[in-house]
């Protein structure tokens, strides 16, 4: 036999077997309810009874809702910058699609507001601190894409809830967009 062929028989593993370098992602889906947004959620509900014509943005969502880079260069150059021309329409779209729902929701609502910033910032937090450094890395657009829905995507969802403001998976992704636009998030 010669020195560098390995044989294995006749045995179990427990795990990855490789010659090699693994190169695998072990992720874990367990996603738990937030009991901060469903005491949110009951607290809108009463709100939105109580007072349907407050218009004022609390301090966090306007930050969200600003520009916080003096380099202006859109949400489409952003994209561009980053390698992901492919998504400019799509992510045009999810972003004006959020936005509107955003503005919606938060106009009448300080606890629609407190909602859509605890939202916001969890995505905001999620692509700065798990998705952002592989894209400087130069990960593929594969692995940050699947990571995107597994760290992102999928605990928004299960942190929806009863999802009073029916947000889907499109609007988390119009989330990413809308804070990509806003500077808050960056792709390159």
């Amino acid at each position: 036999m010669p020195e560098n062929d390995i044989s294995v028989t006749d045995t179990s593993i427990g795990g990855s077997f490789t010659g090699r370098d693994d190169n695998s992602i072990h992720i874990n889906n367990s996603y738990s309810r937030s009991l901060y947004l469903e005491d949110l959620y009951e607290k809108f509900q009463k709100e939105k009874e109580t007072n349907p014509e407050l218009k004022d943005l609390c301090e966090e969502l306007d930050y969200f809702n600003s520009i916080i880079d003096e380099d202006i260069i859109g949400l489409e150059n952003k994209l561009r910058n980053g390698n992901r021309e492919r998504l400019i329409k799509y992510a045009i779209d999810v972003k004006e699609k959020f936005h509107k729902k955003l503005m919606k929701t938060s106009q009448y609502s300080i606890v629609a507001q407190d909602i859509n910033v605890y939202l916001l910032s969890k995505v905001r937090r999620g692509f700065v601190m798990e998705i952002y450094s592989l894209i400087c890395e130069n990960e593929s657009e594969k692995k940050i894409n699947m990571l995107i829905t597994e760290r992102i995507i999928n605990p928004v969802k299960a942190d929806l809830g009863i999802n009073l403001f029916r947000y889907d998976e499109d609007d988390i992704m119009g989330m990413i967009f809308f804070l990509t636009g806003n500077c808050h998030i960056q792709w390159n």
